[in-house]
């Protein structure tokens, strides 16, 4: 029988999102998430890590902070 690993998550970098919020002067979840077009709500479960990101999160964050994906999340075992 073949051992199953636990698939891999991708997270979001909190650290830098923190560092590119404030860059931005965005001083709440709320006016980042306005500025990222998700909802505060859906911000705030990212970042508190209850839920991995989607793609349409993924998106929306990459094309309002012209980062790289590398830059913004990890894959995590």
């Amino acid at each position: 029988m073949h051992s199953t690993s636990p698939p891999a998550e991708i997270r979001l970098r909190t650290d830098a999102f923190d560092a590119w919020a404030a860059s931005q002067g965005l001083e709440s979840d709320t006016a980042a998430a306005e500025r990222i077009g998700v909802s505060q709500p859906q911000l705030s479960r990212v970042l508190a890590g209850n839920v991995a990101p989607g793609e349409k999160f993924i998106a929306a964050l990459l094309a309002a902070t012209g980062r790289k994906f590398e830059q913004m999340f990890e894959v995590v075992k």
